[in-house]
């Protein structure tokens, strides 16, 4: 009897991992398998990109993040407050393409969180500051607006919630 019920626990829990392993949107495709087959493009995070840069060079990827201008480069930070202290260590990758096409992107969507999508490359590394930066996207470039449309409505004081030990 105890056996029985170990037994359906452990096939349970076999099947709960596989079955999260497998949802989509679980888990990021190793990058071996990123720009291959049915996987033409693989949302790579800051964090998988700065860890291992090679797996990625070289094929399509996607990601999230900041747009502006860093040091005289056009760049994609992983986050606005990064972005504004100037950290460029791990946390920006270099906008590269033909010339139109950066401008029509960086008067598009400068200054504002958007996904992208390229293909990445490492770079020479030259002992300057920008090797301090995980590698660039290369054309062709796909840029999408991560904002709502419109105005973002903002709440009034009157929106918060009160509790009533606050009236006193």
């Amino acid at each position: 009897m105890k056996l029985n019920y170990q037994l359906r626990v452990a096939f349970f829990l076999v099947i709960s991992v596989v079955g999260c392993g497998l949802q989509e949107g679980g888990q990021t495709p190793p990058a071996k398998a990123c720009g291959i087959g049915q996987n033409p493009v693989c949302r790579v995070s800051f964090r998988a990109l700065a860890a291992t840069p090679r797996l990625f060079d070289g094929k399509s990827i996607r990601m999230e993040g900041y747009l502006g201008v860093s040091r005289g480069l056009f760049v994609l930070s992983s986050s606005k407050e990064l972005f504004e202290a100037g950290v460029t260590d791990e946390t920006e990758v270099r906008i590269r393409g033909p010339i139109d096409l950066q401008r029509g992107v960086f008067d598009r969507y400068a200054y504002s969180w958007v996904s992208m999508t390229g293909v990445f490359r490492l770079r020479r590394m030259d002992g300057s500051t920008d090797d301090l930066l995980l590698g660039e996207m290369h054309a062709p470039l796909y840029v999408q607006s991560l904002r709502v449309p419109g105005p973002i409505p903002k709440a009034t004081f009157g929106d918060v919630s009160v509790d009533l030990e606050d009236l006193k």
